[in-house]
């Protein structure tokens, strides 16, 4: 089963715009929300230091995800599924629906 671009962008589109919108949101109350804003989610007054060091935190913790998941768990994942397959009574088996799939390709 393959899916379009069209179909595609119908389902990462909503989300990356919501991503976004919360993203630039919480940036807009961090940095300088408007008073009647802070005074209804009770924002306490915080430093201009204090809160681009929150921001850079953040930041930071974003590329350490993104590194983590393009470089690190991919490995971390394959060397669990090798230890499994050593420690295990059985070898590692394919799904059955990727099997049919490898077979109507060919």
């Amino acid at each position: 089963m393959e899916i379009s671009v069209a179909q595609l962008s119908q389902i990462v589109v909503p989300f990356v715009v919501t991503i976004v919108a919360t993203l630039l949101f919480s940036c807009y109350m961090l940095l300088d929300p408007a008073v009647w804003l802070a005074r209804f989610m009770q924002l306490t007054d915080m430093s201009l230091n204090f809160r681009i060091f929150v921001l850079v935190l953040g930041c930071g913790y974003f590329l350490l995800a993104w590194v983590a998941e393009k470089h690190l768990l991919p490995r971390l994942a394959k060397l669990l599924g090798l230890a499994k397959e050593k420690l295990g009574k059985f070898p590692k088996q394919r799904k059955t629906y990727k099997l049919i799939q490898a077979k109507m390709c060919f």
